[in-house]
């Protein structure tokens, strides 16, 4: 089974003029700051896919995000998780020694195996996990005909 994931892991070749980039490169970093050293993009979420009794199974780690902020859509044979996590604004900009909370939007999409029965998928979000549950149809069994 061949799954589409979109994520995007660093930089495209052709903007890293000194192979891989354990360094970054200052020319690009100017230009396109949004391409951001190890991820490529500010909030990417892990993924997990899977199919069990029936269903196939979306799991995606979102901590800190609220509920109302998270869209899930089944279109043309892709299922697309997309959100966006906004960074709480202090009045007073802390000092920070180390900083690894990611913010940002972020759409992650998928080619599903088969078809989907969309009217009977199931979403939950709890501690910090959602969790997509998609029913899909059962495959038309190819039924012989006796020649007589």
């Amino acid at each position: 089974m061949t799954l589409a994931l979109s994520r995007r892991l660093g930089r495209p070749w052709w903007m890293t003029t000194f192979g891989r980039e354990p360094f970054g490169d200052v020319f690009f970093d100017r230009l396109w700051p949004e391409w951001t050293g190890e991820t490529g993009e500010k909030l990417a979420p892990s993924l997990d896919f899977s199919e069990k009794d029936g269903n196939y199974i979306l799991t995606a780690e979102l901590p800190g995000m609220n509920r109302e902020d998270i869209s899930i859509n089944i279109e043309d044979g892709y299922v697309t998780v997309s959100g966006k996590k906004e960074e709480k604004i202090e009045e007073k900009e802390p000092n920070y020694y180390l900083k690894e909370t990611r913010t940002g939007s972020f759409s992650r999409s998928i080619k599903l195996p088969g078809k989907v029965m969309e009217d009977k998928v199931e979403a939950v979000y709890k501690d910090g996990v959602l969790t997509v549950t998609m029913p899909h149809e059962e495959e038309t069994k190819v039924k012989k005909i006796e020649i007589h």
